[in-house]
């Protein structure tokens, strides 16, 4: 059932599962013992591949856990698919029916109608044309006689001028172009692919006179630990656009923002002009454009896992946790530095990022999908403290 409804969630605006609820009154009664271990031990991977396996496109969804009225809940938040319809592509039981679509009405999820389906397929020939339009707009900005067209797969660049090729073994680290252009041969255009300059090997002769400045890809580690690590980055810009392409949209972002001198509107202004098929851009948009904020106090509860976060929330403030920590002990920490205040924050940043850096790089490739996503958000949560004016 719960594969129906994500598909549903998908094809609507997202959603959230919520497990810890009551079926008929929805009043929240919270996980505990062997019902949230199970929920803690969900193998992203391997839900990954159910979804995969019975619905195309892929459905992007992300677990958490929150705290509401001293009882904690499991949520699977599914984000509103960026390319619909998500359609089921086998037979597995009478819930799940090859080539059906889903979508999420009043608290059910049915096969779509008419009107629904049709405002899906509208809006995606709207955003296909949307998309031709920004192509075209940009090669009448730079001249239709100095475009060219980069095929991402074959490495090849064609223009009215010819083309030339970049080496097979770059093009999958390849994550943006900047546009721009410069010329160590005088009278000769060249494409200019902002970053640190890579050997290149051997190159047809026919190319062998381009000057080519190639870029390895910016990707989530670099992003959060540039941050955490104060980096004076030479292009902000492109870390921000870089989280687009992520997985998630929960990475910093406001500290680049500062460093490239941008505040909310012209950043969502940039954003709304990058390319892209993930749906993490939308949730960045989101992100910027709401108050919602990352912090997430501690209930008044008296649960032993709510006086534990109170006690390392108070460790945190004195910089007595150390780095060494894994498993349950991390978790907490984690939701522990979503509980600081912002002057908590800014007077521990050196401190806190430290520890997080540390944790990142050790915990976060292995660590399960709860705790990846309590990282994640403490990481914003730090970000947002010391970059944004006002947050509580």
């Amino acid at each position: 059932m719960y594969l129906k409804t994500c598909a549903a969630f998908a094809n609507a605006k997202g959603g959230y599962l919520v497990f810890g609820v009551t079926n008929k009154r929805h009043r929240p009664v919270g996980l505990s013992g062997t019902s949230l271990q199970l929920f803690q031990d969900i193998d992203p991977e391997k839900m990954t591949e159910n979804f995969n396996s019975h619905f195309s496109p892929e459905i992007e969804w992300e677990p958490q856990e929150y705290e509401l009225e001293g009882v904690t809940l499991g949520l699977i938040f599914v984000s509103e698919s960026r390319d619909k319809p998500v359609m089921c592509i086998k037979n597995d039981t009478p819930e799940l029916r090859e080539a059906d679509i889903y979508y999420r009405y009043r608290a059910r999820s049915e096969r779509i109608r008419y009107p629904e389906l049709r405002a899906i397929l509208e809006a995606r020939r709207a955003d296909e044309e949307k998309l031709w339009m920004n192509h075209l707009e940009n090669i009448s900005r730079i001249g239709v006689r100095d475009a060219g067209v980069f095929d991402p797969h074959s490495g090849q660049v064609i223009g009215s001028g010819g083309s030339f090729l970049i080496e097979e073994s770059l093009l999958g680290e390849l994550s943006f172009i900047k546009e721009g252009q410069f010329s160590e041969v005088r009278g000769k255009p060249t494409l200019r692919l902002v970053g640190n300059v890579e050997p290149i090997g051997s190159l047809p002769a026919r190319i062998a006179g381009g000057v080519r400045v190639v870029t390895k890809g910016i990707h989530s580690s670099e992003i959060v630990l540039a941050f955490l690590g104060q980096k004076a980055v030479s292009e902000p810009m492109e870390f921000i656009r870089s989280i687009c392409s992520e997985s998630t949209a929960f990475l910093p972002v406001f500290y680049y923002m500062s460093k490239a001198g941008l505040d909310r509107p012209k950043t969502i202004e940039m954003l709304n002009g990058v390319v892209c098929r993930s749906s993490s851009k939308t949730r960045l948009i989101e992100r910027l454009e709401s108050d919602r904020s990352e912090r997430l106090p501690l209930s008044l509860s008296t649960r032993p896992a709510t006086t534990r976060k109170y006690a390392i929330a108070d460790s945190l403030r004195r910089e007595e946790v150390t780095d060494d920590i894994s498993g349950e002990d991390l978790e907490l920490c984690l939701q522990a530095i979503r509980s600081l205040s912002q002057e908590d924050i800014k007077s521990h940043s050196e401190y806190l990022r430290r520890l997080l850096k540390t944790w990142f790089s050790k915990h976060y490739s292995s660590a399960s999908g709860v705790t990846a996503s309590h990282m994640r958000r403490a990481i914003c949560w730090v970000d947002e403290a010391l970059y944004v004016g006002g947050s509580v």
